[in-house]
């Protein structure tokens, strides 16, 4: 569980910093020091003149990232404490990355190939070159946990066409890298395979200033770029009843809109798969998503992820992230017990995640 760093060599005086998610036997989920390691090496690299970008992946072929370390976040739990300095310590972290990396001068590419997921999402979307795969899976999977959309999600989500976003963040549904594309969370497909083609590339192109290499990879991206691997997507060919079951004015009146579409014969299969996540998932979760999303207007990423810490410090305090995270990874029986329904969860607790300490 560690991070690893190399240089790609471009000449004499220029070189490409990777770094390399090293945590296989957990889909290179992400540790406190995994974290806080790839944010000081973006900052060392950052006042280093012979590296002209960075270039992210994950060890081994299964996944980029698959989130966060939330075992460790589950033993952490303590509800007589808040802030609990624990979480306190991985979010700020965590969500610093998230912002650091947004505003990074010189080019982050991110290979997101496999599995990428909730803070792996958050760790690949607000880098400024972004390539999936065919073996690319995403999803934002919070709501069966008791979390919520986070690692950026509340910005991201917000920002895919139509009420696409929401639907993701409510439901956990899994999409793929034609998904991904379409959504505008990732810019390049390649083969997954092809990282090493991706690295002659590189080493080959013309690097210059930070403006200019923006650009310049903007164009050598194009000519990477495989359409041909650009399949139907996953989500795309549902996404005119994936944005009509969201087109309602509150979460009650979706709940309701799932329970009868439920009951339907002809139910798509993608579409009640998303359903049955979101009906298994934690309310408080849900009331979350609904109402983050539709509060994020005009918010700057930076501000978006200065919300999100105060809320999930709260989800954290108020025990349904830990009651999620034991039903699914430690006790395992798939049964979490969640404090509230749809129909009897408090407007008054929402709110309370938003208030800070």
């Amino acid at each position: 569980m560690s991070i690893i760093h190399q240089f790609i060599t471009i000449n004499e005086h220029q070189r490409i910093g990777e770094i390399i998610l090293d945590n296989p036997k957990s889909l290179n989920a992400q540790t406190y020091d995994m974290v806080k390691t790839t944010s000081e090496l973006l900052s060392t690299w950052a006042d280093d003149a012979s590296v002209v970008a960075v270039l992210m992946r994950g060890a081994g072929q299964k996944a980029f990232c698959a989130g966060g370390d939330i075992r460790g976040l589950y033993h952490a739990y303590n509800s007589e404490i808040f802030p609990n300095p624990e979480p306190l310590k991985f979010f700020q972290v965590e969500y610093g990355l998230c912002k650091q990396i947004n505003s990074y001068a010189k080019p982050i590419i991110v290979w997101a190939s496999g599995i990428v997921m909730g803070g792996g999402m958050g760790l690949a979307t607000p880098c400024s070159h972004r390539i999936v795969s065919e073996t690319t899976m995403m999803a934002m999977p919070e709501v069966g946990i008791g979390l919520f959309p986070d690692a950026g999600g509340s910005y991201f989500l917000k920002q895919m066409p139509k009420r696409l976003g929401l639907f993701l963040g409510l439901t956990g549904a899994r999409f793929n890298g034609a998904d991904a594309i379409a959504l505008g969370v990732a810019d390049v497909m390649m083969a997954s395979d092809d990282y090493g083609r991706l690295v002659d590339a590189l080493q080959s192109a013309t690097w210059a200033d930070d403006a200019s290499n923006h650009q310049m990879l903007d164009d050598l991206l194009d000519t990477l770029h495989r359409t041909d691997l650009l399949d139907d997507g996953w989500l795309l060919p549902h996404q005119a009843v994936a944005n009509e079951l969201v087109s309602v004015d509150s979460l009650l009146a979706f709940d309701k809109k799932v329970q009868r579409y439920m009951t339907q014969d002809d139910c798509d299969n993608y579409i009640k798969t998303a359903l049955t996540n979101y009906q298994k998932g934690c309310p408080t979760s849900a009331g979350l998503t609904w109402q983050i999303y539709h509060q994020v207007d005009n918010k700057s990423f930076d501000e978006v992820m200065d919300m999100e810490l105060i809320v999930a410090l709260y989800c954290c305090h108020f025990g349904e992230f830990a009651e999620g995270v034991r039903a699914l990874l430690i006790d395992k029986d798939k049964n979490p017990k969640w404090h509230y329904t749809v129909d009897s969860l408090p407007q008054a607790h929402l709110d309370r995640h938003f208030v800070a300490w």
